[in-house]
């Protein structure tokens, strides 16, 4: 049983879907999380805050502007969708 044609597959082989929201996920993939974790993916610099993990402190951007800031960084999860076409009419 064939869905598409080759017109219709070459209409959305651009096509980029992207989550309308952020969700919780356990797996980590290619959408962002609403959780702050610790992976590649930088988020950006916030101001230290005394008893937060010094393992998170940016030491080049304290060497250069002599305030302690922290790195945030942002968890990424993979989200899975189906899409249905009805095609009945």
């Amino acid at each position: 049983m064939q869905f598409f044609d080759q017109y219709d597959l070459k209409q959305i082989e651009n096509l980029d879907l992207f989550a309308k929201q952020v969700v919780e996920g356990f797996i980590i993939g290619l959408h962002k999380s609403p959780f702050h974790g610790f992976s590649v993916e930088f988020a950006e610099h916030r101001l230290y805050n005394a008893g937060e993990p010094t393992k998170n402190i940016d030491w080049k951007v304290f060497a250069r502007t002599d305030r302690l800031y922290s790195k945030k960084f942002e968890e990424e999860t993979n989200l899975r969708c189906q899409i249905v076409i009805d095609t009945s009419s």
